[in-house]
């Protein structure tokens, strides 16, 4: 059965889909059958791995609006061996509105999900940066999450507010969810604010904090330009090295989940 992760943080350029994409990518190399779940209306995840959205007949947006829509009636590859994308249009921002009146609307994403959790070794999904009705669906849906951070003390006021919503997801919809470590992203160690953010998130959540850190890397988003991950572009870079590493990291815990 799949192990189902999100990756969430209500505050935009976190390196959150840049997360999404190259564990998936390196989870996918290493040889697990790996779901990536794009439900950010953006569509950043979908089309930086190439995909015309607008061709698309069916999106995420009719898998959480349709009940006759599965996962599996959308799914596609990609140039990566092993890595399935479920990918998504801009009208999934219309889906707090037409939601709003379902009985089941936290629930719809981990409905679907779960028919398809024997298909796949690691399911992503990839969240949109706010704690509207898309996140919380992934959150409900998954048993573990990625909370990717920038070491600015703006993205520290932030954390707080999104651990207090795990919490209660946990207490309300999702008892099985915890947190699988905080993620520094876009590291440049040339910043004392640097130096001083990481240390206060360790010192209040030493535990939960990844040992490995995305050093600022040009690498991955010109990857992304190219609609490819960093292991397909710039296999040799820092970006390729620390994704390698955080994937190290998520696999080690395995017998633990």
């Amino acid at each position: 059965m799949a192990r189902v992760i999100c990756i969430v943080n209500q505050k935009g350029g976190t390196g959150k889909t840049t997360t999404a994409i190259n564990v998936s990518a390196r989870l996918a190399n290493k040889g697990y059958r790996t779901l990536l779940i794009d439900i950010e209306p953006q569509a950043n995840a979908s089309l930086a791995l190439g995909v015309d959205i607008h061709a698309l007949k069916k999106t995420m947006y009719d898998v959480l609006l349709e009940e006759e829509v599965e996962l599996d009636d959308i799914i596609i590859g990609t140039t990566t061996e092993n890595l399935m994308l479920a990918p998504t249009h801009v009208d999934l921002a219309n889906t707090d509105i037409n939601l709003a009146d379902k009985t089941d609307k936290q629930f719809r994403l981990k409905n679907k999900i779960t028919k398809m959790r024997a298909k796949f070794d690691y399911i992503l999904i990839d969240c949109p940066p706010s704690l509207s009705l898309l996140p919380l669906n992934a959150l409900t849906a998954s048993k573990e999450v990625i909370i990717p951070l920038q070491a600015d003390y703006l993205s520290l006021e932030g954390l707080e507010q999104l651990i207090s919503t795990i919490d209660k997801v946990r207490d309300k919809l999702n008892s099985e969810l915890k947190i699988l470590g905080i993620l520094f992203c876009i590291v440049d160690r040339r910043m004392k604010m640097t130096t001083q953010s990481i240390d206060i998130v360790k010192e209040d959540f030493n535990k939960l904090v990844f040992d490995t850190q995305m050093r600022l890397c040009v690498k991955l988003k010109e990857a992304a330009t190219f609609g490819q991950s960093i292991f397909e572009y710039a296999p040799k870079s820092k970006g390729a090295e620390d994704y390698g590493k955080l994937t190290e990291e998520i696999t080690a815990g395995e017998e633990n989940v």
